[in-house]
């Protein structure tokens, strides 16, 4: 991201030293201004600039360019330290960065809800400590300024990247010139072609793997070896510029067509560019073109512009406005009281422009103006002392590290704590009970149940984040990813004789809690196969998923269990953002993911198996609220988190394919979620729903004792038939 600014020099250009960085300082600044606000905009306003983000990449080239040439320039004449250069770089970049993520510690601490300490403090302390890239790139988060579970600090990868190039860039650096000097002996290599050669090196292998990643996982986006193509062209360009005049017409030419090139990657690439790959060439290009434009005396050229003081000021802040934007505008929702996952208003927006441009500036004055000083009196000291720097720079990691990892692990004590709510329980005769409005029993007939008090709604907002039966009593039994696993796992009677399947994604996983009681308490048994994002379907999904589709219909088949039950979150057969309310379901897009289901079950059917299926629940992500936990812990007794159901419930190609495939039985439980058109978020006491549209296994299996007479008459069915 942006670094601090380098010493200003002249700006005449001169042959042979058109691109010294002395030169360079107004039209850097003004690069610099121009990422920044793409940027900043980008994440505030990601509807006018879609493009924005590709700012970052035209940060990676300055970085790439500038420190190439602090390394390079006493390298060659024989005067180079690691120890200056690591400190220089920490007096530059630390304080600012560990007092705003200390701040963001507080901030966190005081207005994000506890169901998100865990999330936020974990990447702060990958951010205090640089990894926060590789943090990201193992999450598989999505960078995009919609995505509603976006961390704090996760502007910070960047950083990360950034700071870790700045790590390894002396080292390949000083590589070269140790070559060079063991060469020169013998043939009189310079030190130019073994970077030349070193930097190409780079650069072609990097892009080649960006370019294959990006197209394979989402990771891609973070990873620094993704990236190190970017500081490598950077690099290039300085070397290339060397030894290159510029004509001042050119100049101007390629100055302008730079900022234009610049212009049309934020204008036109959005979320679904794929990036870095190959696309990232084109911002990367448009940064080169102005960076070796430089300040073209040519009257026409865009000198005049980079000279505006607002320009030059927006270049001096840059780093500290990208350090500060990001938090503030997390944040604000909860400041104002907004739900979690609600848009944050168009003021509250505008509020944190301006809150972050006069906290960038005072940081500036206030913070790295005053270090870099400070630093460079000590650097120009006769006996400059280094080791300083580096306890300073632990301290200070420590100093965000330690707070963060308490309120970490504050969370995650609260999440691994048990609920002490008495959920349902198996009777000797095997009748299955459920407390009067604990969960689904509010929801039957008759039911008049009492408001339940914030403080004895169970699981917990916290704990509820992680109330799965994937991740707790069926841990390891959802595969995901690409495995192709075909894994069965037991959870009902071992030694029952009524065998049942239960098959599909992760919204078939939200009904197995309910099930297993339901199979223990008939002493039959249940078997799993399950698969995050991949539903038992003939329709093509993905290539991993069709294979494991496909082993697991075989497997059914030669198992020729007496009922597989079957379920699926209703837009998982299609590309992500094609269903996202309930009217984006089209009846050609259903009665296409409808025919998939049937063609499957029909197989089924033919092995004698006889098959139920599930209706999907509701969904309150598309329903506007797509972090239940959350919103339940800022209400307090989750009624400000209720959903409607016409917004929530989409019409289920499960659901459609059950109706008109013969033999199928459907099992609806639309009406233990919702009521009078509406979906609450709490209901007897438990929170519904865990993360997105998956449901709390505490919810699911108060919903065993209600399901029980459909799920019995179904087996009933297909074992006396």
């Amino acid at each position: 991201m942006p670094a601090a600014r380098h010493r200003a020099g002249r700006t005449t250009r001169h042959p042979g030293t058109a691109a010294s960085t002395k030169h360079l300082r107004l039209e850097i600044q003004a690069v610099r201004a121009v990422a920044i606000a793409a940027v900043v905009l980008y994440h505030l306003f990601p509807g006018v600039l879609p493009g924005g983000y590709v700012g970052v990449d035209v940060f990676f080239v300055i970085s790439g360019f500038l420190i190439t040439a602090h390394i390079a320039k006493p390298l060659a004449t024989g005067r180079f330290s690691f120890r200056v250069f690591y400190a220089r770089r920490a007096w530059r970049l630390l304080p600012a960065s560990l007092a705003t993520l200390l701040v963001t510690v507080v901030l966190t601490a005081v207005f994000v809800p506890r169901t998100l300490w865990k999330d936020f403090t974990e990447q702060i302390i990958a951010s205090a400590l640089y990894v926060e890239n590789w943090a990201l790139a193992a999450n598989s988060v999505d960078y995009s300024a919609l995505a509603s579970d976006s961390s704090i600090v996760q502007h910070f990868w960047s950083l990360s990247t950034e700071e870790q190039f700045y790590a390894l860039w002396p080292l390949v650096l000083w590589f070269c010139a140790y070559l060079r000097y063991r060469r020169r002996r013998r043939s009189g290599v310079s030190l130019a072609p073994a970077i030349a050669i070193a930097l190409g090196a780079v650069f072609v292998l990097s892009l080649a793997y960006s370019i294959w990643f990006t197209g394979v996982s989402s990771a891609a986006y973070f990873t620094t070896t993704t990236r190190a193509w970017e500081f490598a062209a950077g690099g290039l360009l300085w070397l290339g510029l060397q030894r290159v005049r510029i004509p001042d017409a050119l100049a101007a030419t390629m100055s302008w067509a730079g900022l234009a090139v610049i212009a049309a990657t934020v204008l036109t690439f959005d979320a679904s560019t794929p990036f870095p790959g190959w696309t990232a060439l084109l911002p990367i290009t448009g940064a080169a073109l102005v960076i070796a434009g430089a300040m073209p005396d040519a009257r026409w050229g865009p000198a005049f512009l980079y000279r505006l003081r607002p320009v030059q000021w927006l270049g001096d802040v840059s780093y500290s406005l990208y350090l500060w934007h990001w938090p503030l505008l997390i944040v604000m929702p909860f400041v104002i009281g907004l739900a979690s996952g609600v848009a944050t208003p168009l003021w509250a927006k505008g509020l944190v422009l301006a809150i972050a441009l006069v906290l960038a500036h005072f940081s500036r004055r206030l913070v790295e103006l005053p270090v870099i000083a400070f630093s460079t009196e000590r650097m120009r000291a006769p006996r400059p002392r280094h080791r300083g720097v580096l306890v300073l720079a632990v301290a200070g990691m420590l100093v965000v590290a330690l707070p963060a990892a308490g309120m970490y692990g504050s969370a995650a004590r609260e999440e691994a704590a048990a609920s002490a709510t008495v959920g349902v329980t198996i009777a000797a005769d095997g009748t299955l009970t459920v407390p009067a409005c604990h969960g689904a029993a509010a929801m039957q007939d008759g039911a008049d149940c009492p408001q339940v008090d914030p403080d004895d709604i169970a699981p917990s907002p916290v704990q509820a984040a992680s109330d799965d039966f994937a991740d707790q009593a069926g841990a390891g039994c959802q595969i995901a990813g690409t495995d192709t696993t075909v894994k069965g796992c037991e959870v009902g009677d071992p030694d029952g004789t009524v065998r049942l399947a239960v098959v599909g994604d992760s919204h078939a996983s939200n009904y197995v809690p309910a099930l297993q009681l339901i199979a223990k308490a008939h002493h039959w048994s249940l078997t799993t196969y399950l698969h995050s994002g991949c539903p038992l379907t003939r329709a093509s999904i993905a290539a991993a998923c069709n294979e494991w589709k496909a082993d697991t219909l075989e497997k059914l088949r030669q198992e020729r269990y007496d009922v597989v039950f079957v379920a699926a979150m209703s837009r998982t057969p299609w590309p992500s953002g094609m269903v996202r309310h309930a009217d984006d379901l089209t009846p050609a897009i259903r009665d296409k993911a409808a025919a998939g289901y049937t063609s499957a079950w029909e197989q089924l059917q033919q092995a004698g198996s006889a098959v139920v299926a599930l209706r999907d629940n509701p969904d309150p992500s598309i329903g506007g609220v797509p972090d239940v936990p959350s919103c339940v812990e800022q209400s307090g007794d989750g009624a400000d988190c209720d959903f409607s159901e016409a917004a929530g419930l989409l019409d289920d190609p499960v659901a459609q394919a059950a109706r008109t495939t013969p033999g199928v039985r459907l099992i609806d439980s639309t009406a233990m979620f919702c009521a009078d058109g509406t979906c609450p978020a709490v209901i007897g006491g438990v929170v519904v729903y865990r993360q997105l549209q998956h449901v709390t296994q505490t919810y699911s299996r108060s919903m065993a004792p209600f399901l029980e007479p459909e799920v019995a008459a179904a087996v009933e069915a297909a074992t006396t038939g």
